[in-house]
């Protein structure tokens, strides 16, 4: 939409609303009320952290009660020891996750900033850097006795790192130098 606004293209302004609204829709059918989180899927009751970015992405306003639930439901369900977080916890193709996705543990640290918990978040990417190899590279997954599983290097890892403390600086108003 904002695109459309600057070229003044009123046809494809139309057009991104129509698809905000209809993802909107798609999203709110897969809240649960009674848990009070948002589901992997619409008739689904799996979690999925990747909806950490209904945070982060402003799709849920992080002051908001219900970023705040969504946020504790997740932590609940896939928080793991050691700063991990599981991206689900149910068994798919390959059975039950073992591992953590790396990328969602900066997720929940970028999430946490988001909604104005950055002390936890400071703590929680603290946590995290220790998985790091000794030239401070990352894998993809972390077992939860700490070892490097998946990809390696894995570029999602890096970015989310990246990301996380560029949320927690832009919280406690600092300059970032890489």
């Amino acid at each position: 939409m904002r695109i459309a606004e600057i070229l003044g293209d009123a046809p494809l302004k139309a057009k991104a609303a129509d698809l905000a609204r209809r993802s909107g829709e798609k999203i709110e059918a897969c809240y649960d009320p009674d848990r009070r989180v948002y589901t992997q899927a619409i008739g689904v009751n799996h979690l999925d952290a990747s909806t950490l970015q209904l945070i982060s992405m402003n799709y849920l306003d992080p002051t908001s009660e219900r970023a705040g639930a969504h946020l504790a439901g997740l932590e609940r369900d896939l928080k793991a020891d050691r700063g991990l977080f599981f991206r689900y916890v149910h068994a798919d193709d390959f059975g039950k996750p073992l591992a953590t996705f790396l990328g969602t543990a900066f997720w929940y640290v970028e999430a946490l900033a988001c909604v104005g918990r950055v002390d936890e978040a400071v703590a929680a990417l603290e946590r995290l850097l220790p998985h790091a190899n000794h030239l401070g590279l990352f894998s993809e997954d972390v077992d939860p006795q700490g070892g490097q599983w998946g990809n390696f290097p894995q570029t999602y890892s890096h970015v989310g790192l990246m990301n996380a403390v560029y949320r927690i600086a832009r919280k406690l108003d600092q300059p970032i130098f890489f």
